[in-house]
This record gives structure tokens, sequence and C-alpha cells, in this order.
């Protein structure tokens, strides 16, 4: 700031100097035309005084003419008719005076001035004319107005000019310092604010300053009071935003971005920050196509981001219009779920129903009066019916588990007596099928702490599917091992025959779901039991698992161990 003020000043005092300077020649040099007027007055009445009228006045002119005022000055003698009685310029004697502005002035004032081109010279000169004694005498000299002047004065006028000027430009620059040494100071402790700082101001020269000094730290203050209190609540409503599960976006009337939680980053980019558009992050069209058409009642656009699917809230406010991701996956799953869940259940009951249906009209129309076919018709409608009851017991029991209403009982106990005692209650069912159920570690105590009841359903229903899925060697071995620190139990049921496609690894735990239709049907198999061994092992913490071996399948779960 001081060179720029600086710059100001001296271009200025340079610019006044020049002009007044020229105003200087200007008046300098017509005073010396004045002067020089004058003494070409003396010049030509000294002149005419020593002429001698009686004589040749040719010879005169030329001796006299030394005693005229330069040695470029033209003399001539004129009678009062205006004819050139002698002329040191030899080249003017034939011409008549008598119209010439200096002779008719002198003609009827003694004296006479003019200054003009001269045809005979060819220069532009001044002329003085004297009348005395009945003629006129007129000297002339050249003359080019100022110019003639401004030489002698350039040197003076510079050396001054120069030294007013270095005078000036050091008081200039001295009193710029004195106007921009305080404002550099200001400015100094105002940058202060950004760092929360106080400002302390010096008592300057001028009042004025000080006055601005004065106010300025007052406003510091109330700037530094007001960003704290706006800090304090911009922390909140930031902290409350980061704690919401909702994705929350407010923009300004054009689209940029004034706040955004870490959700609504999570969502779009952790590179969404304030005053950039929100056109940069959010590419989904109907989001936009809403933005630019907001009205004053709320609009709501359903998108899916990264498997999940989200309820985009727009809301235009005072300042702009906020955007509210809200998640409603879990709400569009269970819908799904549900719609799923009805469709599988009526898919289920339709086959049995349509059975019991059948064999009980034949046998309400007398369809036979065979007793053994009549008993037939009894043991199909019974069948059909028992498998019924068992899905939708084992529907209640799988509602009960994932609702929470079934909480585990956690106790100790002893798996490998759970697994010999289940083993064995499914040895008969295994021997109708040309099966064994190996189990090893029967006579070794291994406890646990888990749910007895349930786990022992999560071996009935693992060990049920390997007898309906067992095929080649027909071999069904359950095995336990513990974890290298003891801390974890699994027990692994293995079922020779055909691996579960790749496909179906993660799906055999969903409700209803049948890698091979045809053959569940055949023992009468409803998709549910997995689903079951799922919400039990979730229930207690535990992991579980199935993985395809070299010759089979091998269903797994794991439980805490307890010393």
């Amino acid at each position: 700031m001081n060179k720029a003020l600086f710059k100001y000043f001296a271009t200025v005092l340079i610019i006044t100097l020049l002009f007044s300077s020229s105003v200087s020649m200007v008046i300098l040099s017509d005073q010396m035309m004045q002067t020089t007027r004058k003494d070409m007055y003396y010049t030509v009445k000294l002149v005419e005084n020593q002429i001698d009228y009686q004589k040749p006045l040719d010879n005169q002119v030329e001796k006299l003419n030394d005693l005229a005022y330069t040695k470029d000055t033209r003399l001539t003698i004129i009678d009062k008719d205006g004819n050139v009685l002698a002329d040191s310029d030899k080249e003017g004697i034939q011409e008549n005076h008598s119209g010439r502005s200096e002779f008719k002035e002198a003609l009827s004032d003694q004296f006479g001035y003019a200054t003009r081109y001269s045809s005979t010279v060819k220069k532009n000169m001044m002329y003085v004319a004297y009348y005395h004694r009945g003629y006129v005498v007129r000297i002339a000299i050249p003359y080019n107005g100022i110019f003639d002047n401004i030489g002698p004065l350039l040197e003076p006028l510079f050396i001054s000019a120069a030294l007013s000027l270095c005078v000036a430009l050091a008081l200039s620059y001295r009193f710029s310092r004195t106007l921009t040494k305080p404002l550099e100071e200001i400015s100094e402790e105002v940058s202060k604010i950004n760092d929360n700082r106080y400002l302390s101001f010096d008592h300057y020269q001028y009042d004025e300053f000080n006055v601005i000094a004065t106010k300025l730290k007052e406003q510091a203050d109330t700037i530094r009071k007001t960003l704290k209190t706006l800090k304090n609540e911009r922390l909140k409503i930031n902290s409350i935003l980061d704690k919401m599960n909702e994705g929350f976006v407010l923009l300004d009337t054009n689209y940029e971005i004034l706040m955004v939680n870490k959700k609504a980053k999570q969502l779009f980019s952790d590179r969404m920050e304030v005053n950039q558009p929100i056109q940069d992050f959010i590419f989904d069209h109907q989001i936009i196509d809403q933005l630019e058409n907001i009205g004053v009642e709320p609009k709501i656009v359903t998108l899916k981001k990264d498997e999940e699917v989200y309820d985009c809230h727009l809301a235009k406010v005072e300042y702009g219009v906020t955007l509210l991701f809200v998640n409603i996956t879990d709400s569009v799953n269970a819908t799904k779920m549900r719609q799923e869940f009805f469709s599988n259940v009526s898919h289920e009951l339709k086959t049995p129903i349509a059975l019991i249906q059948g064999y009980a009209e034949g046998l309400k129309e007398g369809i036979t009066d065979d007793p053994e076919s009549m008993g037939f018709y009894c043991d199909v409608i019974m069948d059909e019916a028992n498998k019924m009851n068992t899905m939708v017991k084992r529907l209640l029991t799988l509602n009960q588990i994932e609702f929470g209403n079934d909480e585990p009982d956690m106790e100790r106990f002893n798996i490998n007596e759970l697994i010999a005692s289940v083993v064995d209650a499914n040895a008969i069912r295994a021997g109708q099928k040309n099966m064994s159920i190996v189990f090893d570690n029967r006579n070794e105590q291994n406890f646990v702490w888990a749910d007895e009841y349930k786990t022992e359903e999560v071996l009935t229903n693992y060990i049920s599917n390997a007898l309906n899925h067992c095929d080649g060697k027909q071999a069904i071995e359950v095995r336990t091992s513990k974890s290298e620190d003891g801390a974890t139990l699994t027990v692994t049921v293995y079922n020779s025959g055909r691996n579960i496609a790749e496909e179906d690894l993660e799906r055999i735990w969903e409700k209803f779901y049948k890698t091979d239709k045809a053959r569940t049907r055949e023992y009468g198999g409803n998709g549910i039991g997995l689903s079951i061994v799922k919400a039990i092992m979730e229930s207690m913490g535990q992991e579980y698992g199935v993985r395809n071996v070299s010759d089979g399948v091998e269903f797994w779960f794991t439980l805490d161990c307890k010393s």
C-alpha cells in the first residue's frame, strides 16, 4: 500500500511540477519579451539621436547598425510617407512601409510595435519604430515567440525542478509512510481475527486512525464472540447430524452444499464439502429433476445404493432444500420376505391339501368298498396331514426364534453325550436306508455353554439332512474338535454323496429354498430345517456353515467351551 500511495503522490507532484514549470516558463518568457521590447525602445531612440539627416543615410545606417540591439538587428529609416530612405538590408529599400502597423502607430504615438513574418528576410521579426524630427527610425530583430527565451530558462528551471522534485518526493514518501504505517499495523492486527486472538492497537498521530482502531477492536470482540457461539452451535448440530443413521444434506438456493453429515458422505463421497454443487456427487436423474422442480410439497425419491434401498425425502426450506436419505432396505426386504413366505407356504400347503381333499372326496363318494383301499386312502390323508402339521410347527418355532420370543436357555452340558443320544435316536432310520452314522468320540467329555434343547434341534436337522442326501458309500460321520486355545468347540456332520452347487451354498439357509426339488419332495422336505439352524445359531451368537469336500458335504457349527 505504501508503494501505491507513494506512486500516487509522486505522479501528482510530477504532473503539478511539470504544469507549474511550463506556466513559469511562459510567464518568464513573456516578461523577457517585454524587457526586450523596452530595450529596443531605448536602442531605437539612441540610434535616432545619432542620425544626421543632412548627410547620406546609407553610410550612417551601416555604422549605426553596430549600435543596434543584436548583430541580427535590421535598421530602417523611413520618411513620414512610408518611403524607405535607408535599410541595413538592401533588399527592403524600394518597398513602401506606410501600411505597416508599427509605422502607423509610431506616427500617431511616437513609438510603434509589431511582430510578424518578414517576406524580405524570410523570418518572424519583432519591430520597434520611433518617430522624431519628421522621420521614422525602425529596428527589427528575429523573433520566434516564447521559444526564443526558453533556452536560457531551461537549465535553471530544470535544476530548480529537479531539486523541488527530490524534496517533494522525500516529503511525499514521508507523508505516505505516516498514512500507510498505521494502516499496515491495523491490517496486521486485524489478521489476528482469523486466529481468534485479541487485538491491540497503539496510539496514532492522526485521531482518525485511533477512531478506526477502536471501532475495529470493538467489532473484532463482537466477531470473536459470535464466531465462538456459531462454532459451538455448529459443533452441536454436526454432532447430532453425524450420529444420525440417515444421510442429511442441506443445500442453498443454488444447490450448493451448506451442511452434510457422515452418513451422506459414506453414501456418495468422502469429498463432499460445503460450497460444492450437489450435482458433482449425486447423479440420480430423479433427484436432480425433483431439485430443479421442487415446490412447497415434499417429494420422495427411491434409489438403490450399494445393494441397499433408500428413500430420499426432498423438502424446501427457508435457505434452500434439505435431502434426507432413509434406509428402507429392511422394510423392503421384510416386504419381499413376507411375499415370498406366503407364496412358499401356499405352495407347500397346496399339494398336501389337494391330496387330502382328493382322497377325502373319494372316500365320501364311495369310490371303493375295498377295506384295504380305504385304509390306503386314510393313510395318505393322515400322512399329508402330519406333513402339514410338522411344517406348521417348524414355522412357528422359526418365527419365535427370529422375532426373539424364544430366547436361548444357556447352560453347561456335555456335548458328546448329547451327540451320542441324537445319533442313537436316528440309528433305526439310518439302518432302514442301509446307512451308518459314526461317532467315535461318544466316551469323551466336552462341556459347552449353550441351549441344550436348541443344540439338539440343530444336530437333529443336520443328521436328518445327511440321511436324506447321503449317496455313494452311504456314510455319515459326526466329529468334534476344539480350537487351539480351547475356547470353542466345532461339531461337524459329514455325509457322502454329491457336492452342493456353488451358487446354492449361501442360499440353502433361506426358508423354503431347495437345491433338488424332486428329491426334497420325495422325502417330504419343505426347506425349513436349515433356516431353523440359522436362526438358532445366530440367537446364541455362534458360527455355522457348510463346505464341500472331495466325496461329500460337511455341515458344522461352533459352541463356547466351559471347563
